[in-house]
């Protein structure tokens, strides 16, 4: 039986805005616009906060705790004053194949796209956010919207236990332990397509060596100061 939700407890709220946080964190870096979305499992619970669906939310820069809607795994509607996304069953997929995972973003961002349609690997370039380049991205070989359990099933089959798939001609998604990670993910990966793009421009490059990539992961100051850093760039 599934467990009855207090949607006004604290900790729930604050899930909610997160979800809502995250999604304007990635409109600012133009990783989104009215389509995309983050969504975030609720702990203990077969219950998933998402973006509401574009064409009724639009503009993720002015994204609201009140535009995020509660789907359950079957991606049926719980709660919420606007419908879930047309690919609410690319979010629910995952988790139902993935119990680690507590968060699912997915993005329509170009230059790692265009990776995904070459079949060429985005290299380890620069710093700590080269982690996100650590395994080989499988390819999801459909440009199709994924609105189908059959669908978003063969997605989650793609993606095995990486945090990275690509969805080919279509865009990127990130399965991780927390929102704040899977948004960081997303934008780190497209800061290293750059980077992987323009070396491509000039030369054939090389990339970081796996001994220095897994040094530059240990480093820095954690995702709660990473994430302060990338959500006071929505005070601009």
């Amino acid at each position: 039986m599934q467990t009855a939700l207090d949607l006004n407890a604290p900790e729930i709220r604050e899930l909610r805005e997160r979800v809502a946080t995250g999604c304007r964190v990635l409109a600012k870096l133009e990783l989104v616009d009215y389509l995309g979305h983050v969504s975030a499992r609720i702990p203990g619970t077969d219950y998933v906060f998402i973006r509401a669906r574009g064409a009724e939310q639009g503009n993720q820069l002015h994204m609201t705790a009140e535009q995020v809607s509660l789907v359950d795994l079957e991606g049926r509607k719980i709660e919420g004053k606007y419908p879930p996304p047309d690919e609410t069953k690319l979010h629910t997929e995952i988790y139902k194949a993935r119990p680690d995972v507590a968060a699912v973003v997915h993005t329509h961002q170009p230059i790692a796209t265009i990776f995904g349609d070459l079949g060429k690997p985005i290299l380890p370039m620069q710093g700590v956010m080269a982690q996100v380049c650590e395994h080989e991205i499988p390819v999801y070989p459909s440009a199709r919207k994924v609105t189908t359990t059959e669908q978003g099933a063969e997605l989650a089959r793609v993606l095995g236990d990486k945090p990275i798939v690509h969805l080919r001609n279509h865009g990127i998604a990130i399965a991780s332990d927390s929102v704040e990670k899977a948004c960081i993910y997303a934008i780190w990966l497209e800061h290293e397509a750059k980077l992987t793009m323009w070396a491509s421009m000039i030369g054939t490059p090389r990339g970081m060596s796996r001994e220095d990539l897994l040094a530059q992961s240990a480093d820095g100051f954690g995702w709660e100061g990473r994430w302060r850093y990338y959500t006071s760039l929505l005070d601009d």
